[in-house]
């Protein structure tokens, strides 16, 4: 977590008219652009870990009155892979396969 924030973007951003970090809204939770997801943290630096779960339908009821902040958005992405990508180290390695091809979620 470097910079309050980190994205779920498009794992190749090249096609994207608002690549992470652009216009990246520091008083919103969660905000989004085309392919991109923003998540903003209230810690300025820290190690966060980011588990993402896909599944072929709705979530499981779950219980958020413990969490900080909630808050839910729709995302296309036209590959179906995704990437998580920081302020200070950039994209991540790792791909997260949504579909293949792409969709919305």
């Amino acid at each position: 977590m470097g910079y309050n924030a980190f994205g779920l973007q498009e794992s190749d951003d090249a096609d994207l008219p608002v690549p992470f970090p652009d216009d990246f809204d520091y008083d919103t939770f969660l905000s989004t652009h085309p392919g991109r997801l923003d998540i903003t943290s209230g810690g300025h630096i820290h190690t966060a870990a980011v588990t993402v779960e896909v599944w072929d339908g709705p979530p499981p009821e779950q219980d958020p009155a413990s969490w900080d902040e909630q808050a839910e958005a729709d995302f296309e992405s036209t590959s179906g892979q995704v990437a998580v990508w920081s302020m200070s180290l950039g994209r991540a390695d790792d791909v997260i396969t949504l579909a293949d091809p792409g969709g919305a979620w």
